[in-house]
């Protein structure tokens, strides 16, 4: 269920908090960790974002690292899960370089859908996203999430104001991209 051929979705391992905290500098991936003021994470809170998530009922992280060495490359959260409207938001990170533009995105998105659509029987997958991520989109948009509006001047980012696009993806459209 967890497995893809390239990809999988673990657990926190010890070291991945420090791991984490250092990679955590690419410009391109610090600036998209937050849509207000940017904090650097200590590896101790990294380690306390994926175990707060263990007991929670609202929230769910997995790590994301590869199959063939274990080694990891990012991670993917299930966030606001709402039991009563069977919706949830998906967060997906690759904070070193040489590990995006390699589909690993793509994979691990389709291996948390699986997981958000057949094990928590979500009706709808939201996320939301910076336009010009165009890698983030152009992945987004191939596992089958669709484009449902953009909030205007939302985030002042790289000293303007830019926009914020919102995707989602339902729980029957999903099932029918499978068949």
């Amino acid at each position: 269920m967890f497995i893809g051929k390239n990809v999988k979705l673990s657990h926190y391992h010890e070291t991945d908090g420090e791991n984490l905290a250092n990679w955590q500098w690419d410009e391109n991936f610090l600036s998209t960790l937050t849509s207000d003021m940017i904090h650097p994470y200590t590896a101790n809170d990294w380690e306390k974002i994926f175990l707060e998530n263990t007991d929670s009922s609202e929230n769910v992280a997995f790590t994301i690292r590869k199959t063939n060495d274990d080694n990891l490359v990012g991670y993917v959260t299930l966030t606001d899960i709402s039991v009563r409207n069977h919706s949830c938001e998906l967060g997906i990170g690759f904070p070193k370089a040489q590990d995006r533009s390699k589909g690993y995105g793509t994979e691990a998105m389709k291996l948390i859908l699986d997981y958000g659509f057949n094990n928590l029987n979500m009706h709808k997958i939201k996320l939301s996203v910076y336009p010009f991520n165009t890698g983030a989109v152009k992945a987004y948009t191939k596992v089958g999430f669709v484009k449902e509006g953009t909030t205007k001047d939302e985030i002042f980012y790289d000293g303007k104001w830019v926009d914020i696009d919102y995707y989602a993806i339902f729980q029957d459209d999903w099932f029918a991209k499978q068949r």
